[in-house]
């Protein structure tokens, strides 16, 4: 539900959006401008409505884990507008609101512990090895992110639903056509959303009738009052939150290792600095760029505004990423950046990212195999025909043609 439009008092500028002048990865620069003019900014978002932005770390930091802030869409003042590229689903834990949210991250919250993760690790190194050979047997160019940056995270995810392997093609391919458009009706897209409900809607059915020790199996025998129709939306916000995000990183991040071969060359003599590289570049590349959306439940009064019950504010994490007060030159990827803030990459509070320990262990593996096996990759093309998804809801690269240059 949006607010009313013409707010009193201030003249209203238009949502920062879309490609970034100049460097691909970096916020709108007139996030930055807005920020420097104060850290909560009126806005007019496309459909005419207006809200309130949030640009600065702390604040965003503030907005997204304040309990009188509802992530629910049905919130009165809730921010409406979408970006493409999204799933909308009836059950998601992203967009509900405790005591909901609290039952649905119980449902799963055991899958993503440092223990069931490091469980995990064995699989996540053989599929990433499988991939590597998998690269290796094909004519050079490639796409990489058909190939490797995609394939991994999605097989993980599979795996730990319980998808039958020889149907991984199948529903990656599924998942794929739904995010991949700019155009949120493509009649593509949204046949592809269809097969892809009703294919998990079949999976359901098949793991009810004969259960195994995966987490779709555990969800049905452990929540029996969830509907087919409940479970599918929930296993889906599972699925793009640990398949989409983690794909697009590691593409990203291969290309940053192809144009920093500095840091490669780095990992290569020192392993140990995987874990906080891969925190960096989470910061900087910042992948999702429809950002928190939260509705005021009462009157709250933030960096000496007060926003008012039933007003909606986006928390945006790409500019709070990017205040160089909280990171000084942040447009420079600094492996040795002392860490005494953290990204808000994987969100903070009770909506923190369920799937941040597995995302960040996919992508140490995914960049440790690329900077070891192949330190001779480059890009097929130009760097100016590279085309990255600046206008979706997701940031990352539609194709990255490479060369591993095998010797």
């Amino acid at each position: 539900m949006s607010i009313a439009t013409d707010p009193p008092h201030q003249e209203l500028v238009d949502l920062p959006h879309g490609a970034p002048s100049g460097c691909p990865y970096a916020p709108p620069p007139a996030m930055a401008d807005l920020r420097s003019s104060g850290p909560l900014t009126k806005v007019r978002l496309p459909d005419g409505t207006w809200t309130w932005l949030a640009t600065s770390y702390e604040l965003v930091r503030e907005i997204i884990a304040h309990p009188s802030f509802s992530a629910s869409p049905q919130s009165p003042g809730f921010p409406s507008w979408n970006l493409p590229g999204g799933l909308d689903l009836p059950l998601n834990m992203t967009q509900a609101d405790p005591p909901v949210h609290t039952q649905m991250r119980k449902m799963s919250a055991g899958e993503f512990t440092l223990k069931r993760i490091n469980e995990l690790r064995p699989d996540i190194e053989r599929i990433t090895d499988e991939r590597c050979a998998a690269i290796e047997a094909l004519p050079q160019p490639f796409d990489f992110v058909d190939n490797f940056a995609t394939p991994i995270p999605a097989s993980v995810i599979c795996l730990m639903l319980g998808v039958p392997q020889d149907e991984y093609a199948y529903f990656v391919r599924r998942i794929r056509l739904v995010l991949a458009h700019d155009d949120l009706d493509s009649a593509e897209r949204q046949q592809a959303k269809l097969e892809l409900l009703q294919y998990m809607l079949n999976l359901i059915e098949v793991k009810r009738a004969e259960p195994d020790s995966r987490l779709l199996s555990r969800l049905i025998v452990e929540n029996p009052e969830l509907d087919p129709v409940e479970l599918v939306s929930y296993a889906c916000s599972l699925l793009l939150a640990g398949f989409a995000t983690t794909a697009h990183m590691i593409e990203l991040s291969t290309l940053t290792m192809i144009e920093r071969p500095d840091i490669a060359a780095r990992v290569r003599a020192d392993r140990s600095i995987l874990p906080e590289l891969v925190e960096e570049l989470l910061r900087y590349h910042s992948v999702v760029r429809d950002s928190p959306r939260r509705a005021a439940l009462a009157d709250v009064e933030l960096g000496g505004v007060t926003i008012r019950a039933g007003e909606g504010v986006i928390a945006s994490v790409q500019a709070a990423n990017w205040d160089d007060e909280a990171f000084p030159r942040p447009d420079e990827i600094d492996a040795d950046r002392p860490r005494t803030r953290r990204s808000l990459a994987f969100g903070h509070g009770i909506h923190a990212c369920i799937g941040a320990l597995l995302a960040k262990a996919e992508l140490e593996i995914a960049l440790e195999r690329i900077v070891t096996r192949y330190p001779d990759i480059s890009l097929a093309v130009p760097r100016s025909e590279v085309r990255f998804r600046t206008t979706t809801h997701l940031h990352g690269c539609y194709e990255l043609p490479v060369d591993l240059r095998l010797r």
